[in-house]
């Protein structure tokens, strides 16, 4: 009796991971080069693998999905998909607190800490770089933010929340803005984190309806113009009677 086929696949596969030892650092290097010229949404898991000459299993084998293929090629040690999933985990309530004390966090973690750094700095000062941490947030950042807020306008606000975070991390941790970089943990939650809160959490607030536009000086309202025509033409009609008499 032959051999069951998946048995056959599976010591196929187990064989080429066992031979191929370089795997991993094979398929960053051609997810590299594919992101950075097809960007995030124009490169498939499959591509890459292609690329690189494996089995398309041994991707999500070494990094989970494509947004942990994306994080690694750029040197940041966790998915920061599912790092996001698990701050919305808890709820919306307090998320612009949980957020703020998240990215602390990260940043001073001696192995997250420098690479977040590093990608923030590149995003400022490198061109070269821009696209791929651009690809980074637009795909993995903002859209890890929308698909938790409720909403039509899911991804402006995701993008206004993204807009605060990488700003304050840019003002606090790489410029070392005073009086920014001097504030407590706890001093910057409580000015910053309403803000995200507003953001990520609240339904925004509706536009007042405008006033109607103030009319010239001098300029009577419709019912004192009607008023003045009126008179008007009484005081001509009596004229023209006064003088047939």
């Amino acid at each position: 009796m032959p051999p069951a086929r998946p048995a056959a696949n599976t010591g196929r596969r187990a064989h080429q991971r066992a031979g191929r030892a370089d795997a991993k650092q094979e398929i960053q290097e051609a997810a590299r080069t594919l992101f950075a010229s097809r960007g995030f949404t124009g490169t498939t898991m499959r591509a890459v693998a292609r690329a690189a000459g494996v089995d398309v299993a041994l991707i999500p084998y070494y990094f989970g999905n494509k947004e942990g293929l994306f994080a690694a090629t750029l040197d940041f040690p966790l998915d920061p998909r599912a790092k996001l999933d698990e701050v919305f985990g808890a709820g919306l309530d307090g998320i612009g607190e949980r957020v703020i004390r998240t990215v602390h966090g990260l940043i001073q973690d001696e192995q997250t800490g420098p690479a977040l750094i590093a990608i923030i700095r590149s995003a400022v000062a490198d061109e070269s770089a821009n696209s791929a941490v651009r690809d980074f947030i637009l795909n993995v950042i903002l859209e890890g933010y929308a698909r938790h807020i409720p909403g039509p306008d899911a991804h402006r606000r995701a993008a206004l929340a993204a807009s605060q975070v990488v700003g304050l991390a840019i003002g606090r941790y790489v410029l070392c803005l005073p009086p920014l970089a001097e504030m407590t943990l706890d001093e910057v939650v409580e000015y910053v984190g309403p803000t995200l809160q507003r953001y990520l959490a609240e339904e925004p607030p509706r536009a007042a309806p405008t006033p109607p536009a103030l009319r010239a000086e001098g300029t009577a309202p419709p019912e004192q113009e009607g008023e003045r025509h009126t008179g008007a033409v009484s005081r001509s009609q009596r004229g023209r009677r006064t003088a047939r008499r």
